[in-house]
Parts: structure tokens; C-alpha cells; sequence
């Protein structure tokens, strides 16, 4: 728990520096943060050798809780949390001005105890401060106190809920979390008598592997260098029917690597159906066909149309999810009622349950008292656990590292009942939520979810847990609470991550404003569509139960349009489609076995290659040099 914590801080400070100062790779930013699997192997690979020489070697369990401590409080540090609170509540005052008239629209309804009330230190915090003159403190403490104490409540009913899913889709389901994978082959046979690493790191292919964007990426970064290094091209743009559909295309190794273990039909499905959103863009395009006005707040800057199936697909898979799980949730009520031991859990069945319906019933309570009404309240906290158990689902089953919702509750909520029924206050409310329910790729559930499988083969559950992810999460947000801070006010924000100091503050903002000044009457429309997407969810989910044959999985009608997918994913899953196809046709299992640790390899690689640069760029002052996104 010791070194789980200390790594935990030095990726507080890390993970910031690298993405707000070098502008470079987002070190922790997805369901498989590079900066851990970097210090993993680290540890792994260098220290728990040297300790086991000693004899004082690390076990197999131990090193697994250090892994999940990282992954948790990984989560908090940029994208998860401190990237979003800080810039969220103070950009509705900084970016107020007589042109888009967020003084009169929403800062009248920011709740004293949400926002900075000193005006000066918000200023001071994008703008930095004048030489000498200490960070005012003093203007944070309430804010952040209430946020913090949100988002506790929100992660302890993200455990809760993680522990009730957990028996369910690790023993009952058997979901392979493909993300698990490599930490776990990183420390197999690690307390074997005379083995200082384990088959994997003494793998010729997975270095073969882990060689190719080492190579391949150290190149490019070099042009940033010296022009003698002419960087070589892994991503583009191709154009379709002439002009009037684009798709983006990218090789991205870690996908390629982490999708060869995905199963062949979800891999086929997803970009499948990326396919067929593509098409079904031009053919909307080609028809005229709209759905009002273009939302931002979502995924992939698809059309309305598409986006709305989606949320149907995901609200369908979440259904689907809780449908199956039923049986199993019983169980666990009645051994609840009964005040049973949790046997292999790591809280007992009254405390996961109970824990959840408080937690919830907190969050709702929260939310109420700080400005939404409780109808939208109640409706927020039951669609941002949903959208986060849907994801959670989609990771767990097919193993991408990004995994993005197509549609957050909030802009849901905010076309539903339009500015007229919710007014000004639910509209500023539902934009502050930003703050813990906006970029969903790196989320709580996620690392929950992992963590609990990780550390399910380890027979009796560990009590322990608990108390080691909470020092996690502390560590994780006060150090990088403090450490963004200190950068924000030592070069001012807006001198940082542009994204993070301008457009994330703006982004929900400028969302409500635009509803609100160009109301529309599309809601059930919106709502058939959305509907539909669900009808077609569900059909596949009868069809993939009830027929072996069906080839096309569930899964990926939810995220194939998404940004994570279009942008960064969709040919790289493709390329491991095909390669993990030809591999079992014609060399079997034993060969898709043995190339394993080539694929893993490729992964590893450019997940150490990303942060060896933001290092390398960090010390040069080269600033923008991103190898790997999502």
C-alpha cells in the first residue's frame, strides 16, 4: 500500500505536467493509463528482481494491489477529475462576456458554495500570478471541499456498484477482460523459486514487438528535432464519394495489440458498424435528412441521428445488463437481508447494497441542495451510472483502452425538457455536472471493475482493498489538486493545454447557451430515434442469445460512431480482425498462443515509448509532441 501510494503521487504530478506543460502524449487518460503500465514494468521489470535478490521479493498479490492502487487513482489526476473541477468552475466567470452573456445567463445561478467567489483569484489562475505573491488559497477552500466530498460519495457508490456486478460478470458471465491481460502475463511465475521475471518479459516476440513503435514513433519525434528525420505517416484522411463523406484513418499500435485478444465477432462488429454509420452519414447528407441541431457535448461530432440511435443502443445494453444480472443481484439482496459475510467480495453484500442506495441517495441530495431541481437530479445520477455501467461492460468485454459514450445525460436531459421546463438554473447546474460526468473515457468504473477482476484469483477477498484504493484517490487528488494549481498560477492556465484551460471551460457552456437561445421543438423525434436504436439493440442481443451462429456482436452498435472509435480505432481493430482471423485459420490456437506476446508487445511499447518522450520532450522544451491518444 506503501509504494502503491507513492507511485500514485509521483503520477499526480506526472500526468499534469506532461499533458498541461509538454503538451505531449495524455499519460493517464483512458481505461489503461500509459504512466502505470510504465511504472508497472518498471517494477516488475527492475525493482522486484533486485528486492527478490535481497529477499525481499514482492508476491504475486502485492503486486497486483500496487497495479490497481495506480489504476484508481490514475482516474483522478487529469481527465477523471482534477483536469475537469478546477477549469469547469472557475471558465463560466473567466469566460463571461458582454458577447455570449454568461452574466446574465448563468452566473447568477452559480451556487456560492460550487465556484471561487473571489473573482481576482480567478483571474489570477488563468493569467498567473504577479512575482512573489502567494496562491490564494484561501478563495479555493469551499469549492473544493464540496466537490471533493461529491465525488467521494459518487466513487464509494461506484465501488458498491462495481462489487454487486463483479460475481456476475467474472464468474457467472466468464468476461475475459482483455485489459487484463498484460499486467497479469507481466507477473506470472514471479514467486517461482530462481525466476526473477516472469515468461512474458523474457519473451523474444514481445520485445519483437514492443521494438516496432519504439522505432517507429522515436523516428517521428525526432523531426521535432532535426529535419534530417522525416516523420512517417500513421495517420490520414480518406475521402468518399467524392467529397461527401471523410473518414479518418490511423495505425494505432495499442489497439492493434490489445484488440488481438478481443473476440473475432466483436472485433468484426465494431467496425462493422462503423461502416455502416459511415454510410448511413451519406446517406442522410445525400437525403437532406436532420434531427434539429448538432450536439457538441457528445462523442464524434456525428449527426443528431446517429448519436441518439447509439444512446439507444447503450440504454438497451444497460437493460440487458441488469436483466441478466438479476438472478444474481437476488442472491445478494437476500444474503443482504440476512447480514451474510461477503465470502468473496470485498464488502459484504449489506454494505455493497446498502452503500449504493446511500451513495445514490447522497448524490441526489447533493445535487438538490446545490441548485438542480430533484426530477432533474434524480435523472442525472441514474444516467451517469448507467452510461459509466455500460461502458464499463463494453471495456470489460471487448478491451479497448478508450471507450467513450456516444451521448452524456446531461445534453439528453437538456434537449428533453428544453430551456423552457428546466430554465436557466437546471441548465447552469447540468453544465457545472461536467465536472465528474463529461470525458468519459477515463472513468471510476472502469478501474474499479478491472480491480476487482484482477484481484478475484486470489481466493479469499482481500478486506484491505478498500482502505488501499481510498488512499489511492486521496493521494491521487491531492496531489494533483495542488500540483495543477501551482501550475496554473505559476504560468496561468491559459498559457497551458488549450483544451483544458479554454475549451473544456467553454464546452458545456456554450452548449446550454446555444440551446437556450435556439430552443427547438425535436424532442420526440429525438426520442423515436433513440427508441429505434434500442429496437435494434435489442434484437441483437435476442438474436446473439439464442442463435450460435449470428455473427454480428451487441457490442459494437453503441460506440462504433463514437470519437474513440472513428478517429483512433476503427482500422487499427480491422488490422487485428484480420490478423487474429488468418492466425487461427491457418496456424490454430498454439500458434495465436505464441504470437500473444508479439501483439502485447506492440502495446507495451508505445506505451513506454509515449512516456520516454513527454521525459525527452519535457527536458528539450519541445512542446506538442503526441505519440498516443485514447
Amino acid at each position: 500500500m506503501l509504494v502503491g501510494a507513492g507511485l500514485v503521487g509521483a503520477i499526480s504530478f506526472i500526468a499534469p505536467w506532461g499533458f498541461l506543460v509538454v503538451k505531449g502524449s495524455q499519460l493517464a487518460s483512458n481505461a489503461m493509463p500509459l504512466i502505470v503500465v510504465l511504472f508497472f514494468l518498471i517494477l516488475v521489470g527492475l525493482v522486484a528482481p533486485l528486492l527478490k535478490r535481497m529477499g525481499m521479493g514482492f508476491s504475486r498479490a502485492e503486486l497486483t494491489t500496487v497495479y490497481v492502487m495506480m489504476l484508481v487513482g490514475s482516474v483522478v489526476v487529469v481527465t477523471g477529475l482534477t483536469g475537469s473541477l478546477l477549469p469547469v468552475i472557475t471558465g463560466v466567470i473567466y469566460y463571461a462576456t458582454p458577447e455570449n452573456s454568461w452574466n446574465a445567463l448563468f452566473v447568477p445561478y452559480l451556487h456560492p458554495w460550487l465556484v471561487p467567489q473571489d473573482a481576482e483569484a480567478v483571474r489570477l489562475f488563468y493569467e498567473g500570478l504577479p512575482r512573489g505573491m502567494e496562491i490564494p488559497w484561501g478563495a479555493w477552500a469551499t469549492p473544493l471541499a464540496t466537490w471533493i466530498t461529491f465525488v467521494l460519495v459518487f466513487y464509494w457508490t461506484t465501488l458498491c456498484t462495481g462489487v454487486l456486478l463483479r460475481g456476475q460478470w467474472v464468474e457467472n458471465e466468464r468476461l475475459i477482460y482483455p485489459l487484463t491481460r498484460l499486467p497479469q502475463a507481466m507477473i506470472e511465475e514471479v514467486e517461482a523459486p530462481g525466476r526473477l521475471w516472469g515468461g512474458l518479459l523474457c519473451s523474444r516476440l514481445l520485445w519483437l514487438g514492443f521494438a516496432i513503435p519504439l522505432l517507429v514513433h522515436s523516428w517521428n519525434s525526432l523531426h521535432n528535432y532535426h529535419e534530417a528525420f522525416q516523420p512517417l505517416l500513421l495517420n490520414g484522411y480518406i475521402s468518399l464519394l467524392h467529397g461527401q463523406v471523410g473518414v479518418p484513418v490511423r495505425l494505432n499500435f495499442p489497439v492493434l495489440g490489445l484488440c488481438y485478444l478481443m473476440s473475432l465477432n466483436v472485433s468484426f462488429s465494431i467496425w462493422f458498424f462503423f461502416l455502416i454509420g459511415v454510410i448511413q452519414e451519406w446517406a442522410y447528407a445525400r437525403l437532406g435528412v436532420q434531427l434539429g441541431q448538432g450536439d457538441i457535448w457528445n462523442s464524434g461530432g456525428s449527426s443528431p441521428l446517429l448519436l441518439h440511435q447509439e444512446a439507444g443502443a447503450m440504454a438497451a445494453l444497460v437493460c440487458f445488463v441488469g436483466w441478466t444480472a438479476r438472478g444474481h443481484l437476488k442472491k445478494l439482496w437476500a444474503q443482504a437481508r440476512r447480514g451474510a459475510a461477503g465470502g468473496t467480495e470485498i464488502l459484504a453484500p449489506r454494505t455493497a447494497t446498502g452503500g449504493f442506495f446511500a451513495g445514490s441517495a447522497a448524490m441526489v441530495a447533493w445535487l438538490a441542495l446545490t441548485g438542480l431541481d430533484f426530477y432533474v437530479a434524480l435523472l442525472l445520477v441514474i444516467g451517469a451510472q448507467a452510461v459509466y455501467v455500460g461502458l464499463s461492460r463494453i471495456v470489460c468485454e471487448a478491451g479497448l483502452p478508450g471507450c467513450q459514450t456516444p451521448m452524456v445525460p446531461q445534453a439528453f436531459i437538456t434537449r428533453g425538457f428544453g430551456p423552457a421546463t428546466l430554465g436557466l438554473h437546471n441548465m447552469t447546474g447540468l453544465g457545472m455536472s461536467t465536472v465528474w460526468i463529461g470525458e468519459t473515457a477515463a472513468n471510476m468504473m472502469n478501474a474499479v471493475v478491472h480491480s476487482l477482476k484482477l484481484k478475484s484469483g486470489e481466493g479469499q477477498a482481500d478486506r484491505r482493498l478498500p482502505w488501499a484504493l481510498l488512499l489511492a484517490v486521496l493521494v491521487g487528488i491531492a496531489g494533483s489538486v495542488w500540483f495543477t494549481m501551482r501550475l496554473a498560477y505559476t504560468y496561468g492556465g491559459i498559457n497551458l493545454h488549450s483544451w483544458y484551460f479554454e475549451g473544456l471551460p467553454k464546452w458545456p457552456f456554450d452548449y446550454m447557451a446555444s440551446v437556450y437561445n435556439s430552443p427547438e421543438r425535436t424532442f420526440v423525434p429525438r426520442l423515436l430515434v433513440t427508441a429505434a436504436g434500442g429496437g435494434v439493440m435489442t434484437l441483437l442481443l435476442l438474436l446473439r442469445q439464442r442463435l450460435v451462429w449470428w455473427p454480428l456482436h451487441p457490442l459494437g452498435f453503441p460506440i462504433a460512431m463514437t470519437y474513440t472509435i472513428s478517429s483512433y480505432g476503427w482500422l487499427s481493430i480491422l488490422l487485428a480482425w484480420t490478423c487474429k482471423g488468418v492466425i487461427l485459420r491457418y496456424g490454430g490456437v498454439r500458434v495465436y498462443r505464441m504470437l500473444t506476446p508479439f501483439f502485447l508487445g506492440l502495446a507495451l511499447g508505445e506505451f513506454f515509448t509515449a512516456c520516454l518522450w513527454v521525459f525527452i520532450d519535457g527536458y528539450f522544451g519541445v512542446q506538442g509532441n503526441t505519440i498516443f491518444n485514447f
